[in-house]
């Protein structure tokens, strides 16, 4: 190489670190630019053509290239804003400038830098002004549309959704201890709702008790001494839903024995009159069955209705009756739900025991009744077997249609149970207990806050308390992400050599947090140094070629 060629070589050499200061400079000056990609300098070497033995080669020129390092994550750190995100692996935010907002196919650009915010448009955009696309989400359905489109959250109210599903937990204790139970001998069955809420009861005697002569029986007296029992004859009790009962008549069995028997069941009371005759009032639908003796007796007493003309209703309870009730069973929690409106209804409820291991759930549905005007409703009739597990319903599932509050139309509301959420367990306290109730209906809601989900999701949030999602936010991928164009704003370009950008394979989100440049200020400084070296490198062979090339004209003089 002559030394016109030195001199040349070094130029090279001046220019490839110019270009490669530039490059550190650039990252320097963007180390705390969210998102950034630093730039870094590669040197390749230009062979000299003289020679066609390696012997006779030279060193040539230089020439700089610049790197990217778009594979390279910066650092990711927490932020204190809700829609800051981070990328957490490959891919990058698809983005659009502002003219994209009001184009029918925006142009798209890709960036790393996550600090987005609602503008006063509502459109997420970051501080280098990139506007956020992502796919619309069906709040209805929950679909998600394959079609991105410039994110703007609408602050348009969260419409009111209907309940129209209770879901039921609590254990019932076996015995509980309404208003109305006593533990004292002369209290049996108070833990048994009050049969006068929904019925009067229906009167009738049995044939005369008397003996040969004939002498009406009296308390004392042995049934045995009456012509109506022998020994070893039985009656058989049945008293609404609760079990047959078997009294046998044995020889010293007195009348009072049978008072108590009968007087021991509920809804039931008995007492022998001066004829004999033993007077049988029952609340229930009772039978009264005797096997053996001369004249079997057979009577069938029916509860009658509260009202002249009416049925026995037990699937509500009226306003006049409402303080029996109460007295009579227990508190079911309560629930508020919601109508097509949104208005808030409160659901009260209460649980009546009508026999052992059988229960009624009432709700209230209204709470000023009087008179003869429904204070409570039925939800239904509810079996356990013994080992507290509920057999009936078997599904666990109650519809109610057109359940209604206060004048309030609810609609139809399914409540839902299970056999594993409703049980009967022994319990000492002898209330409802692990009593959970919670409704799918809500109020409408004007809009409060919006947040990113680690999903990618924008969600938005509700002053009613409930999110919803609006957006899925894409992560595109691109087979050579080093051949993207840079453009203003840390962003990127798709080019012919970057190939198409893939949306399946990106990384996740990681919400409420920012990635930092990957340019390090130290490391920068270290390549500062090198280049400033090779720099004053390259000027000394300039000089030195230029003292050569003036000995070379002192020979001329």
């Amino acid at each position: 190489m002559s030394i016109y060629g030195a001199i040349n070589a070094a130029t090279t050499g001046l220019d490839a670190q110019s270009k490669a200061l530039e490059n550190i400079s650039g990252n320097v000056a963007n180390s705390s630019t969210t998102g950034y990609k630093r730039l870094d300098t590669s040197f390749s070497d230009l062979v000299s053509s003289t020679g066609s033995r390696q012997a006779e080669q030279v060193s040539g020129t230089v020439i700089a290239t610049s790197r990217a390092t778009n594979y390279l994550s910066g650092d990711v750190t927490s932020a204190d804003r809700n829609t800051y995100m981070a990328i957490n692996g490959p891919g990058y935010f698809l983005v659009t400038n502002r003219d994209g907002l009001t184009q029918q196919a925006p142009e798209s650009y890709y960036t790393r830098a996550g600090d987005f915010e609602l503008d006063t448009e509502r459109n997420l955009v970051n501080s280098a002004g990139y506007f956020l696309q992502g796919y619309p989400i069906n709040p209805a359905t929950g679909a998600v549309s394959d079609r991105p489109e410039p994110i703007q959250v609408s602050d348009a109210p969260m419409p009111a959704k209907p309940s129209t599903q209770i879901d039921y937990q609590a254990n019932l204790p076996s015995t509980p201890t309404t208003d109305n139970y006593d533990t004292t001998d002369g209290a049996p069955n108070s833990q048994y709702v009050d049969l006068s809420v929904f019925s009067k009861p229906d009167t009738q005697s049995t044939p005369a008790l008397v003996d040969a002569t004939p002498t009406a029986l009296t308390e004392t007296s042995k049934l045995t001494d009456s012509t109506q029992f022998d020994p070893g004859d039985t009656l058989t009790l049945t008293v609404g839903g609760h079990a047959s009962e078997v009294f046998t008549v044995g020889a010293d069995t007195t009348v009072q024995n049978l008072l108590d028997k009968l007087n021991g069941m509920h809804g039931v009371t008995a007492e022998i009159l001066p004829s004999g005759e033993i007077s049988i009032s029952s609340f229930e639908d009772m039978t009264v069955v005797e096997t053996g003796g001369p004249t079997p007796i057979n009577m069938t007493l029916t509860a009658q209705p509260l009202a002249t003309g009416g049925t026995v209703d037990r699937s509500v309870v009226t306003g006049d009756k409402a303080d029996d009730f109460i007295k009579s069973s227990i508190a079911g929690g309560q629930e508020t739900v919601y109508d097509e409106n949104g208005t808030p209804v409160n659901v009260e409820l209460r649980w009546a025991l009508n026999a052992e291991n059988k229960w009624s759930l009432y709700y209230n549905t209204n709470t000023k009744a009087t008179g003869d005007e429904v204070a409570w409703k039925k939800v239904s009739d509810m079996s356990f077997d013994a080992a507290g597990r509920l057999t009936s319903p078997a599904s666990g599932i109650v519809d109610i249609n057109d359940l209604e509050v206060n004048g309030v139309g609810l609609g139809d509301i399914s409540f839902k149970f299970g056999q594993d959420n409703l049980t009967q367990y022994e319990d000492t306290i002898g209330n409802a207990t692990s009593v959970d109730l919670s409704q799918d209906g809500f109020p409408s809601g004007t809009l409060q806050d919006v947040s990113i989900d680690a999903e990618g999701n924008v969600i938005g949030k509700y002053s009613n308390d409930k999110s919803q999602k609006l957006y899925k936010i894409p992560i595109a991928t691109f087979a050579a992400e080093q051949e993207l164009q840079r453009v203003d704003g840390a962003a990127f370009s798709e080019t012919s050599t970057s190939g198409e950008p893939d949306f399946r394979n990106g990384g996740t989100i990681r919400a409420k947090a920012l990635e930092s440049s990957n340019a390090d200020i130290a490391k920068e400084f270290s390549k500062l140094i090198i280049t400033q070296q090779a720099y004053s490198a390259n000027s000394k062979v300039l000089s030195t070629a230029n003292q050569m090339l003036d000995s070379v004209l002192n020979i001329v003089r």
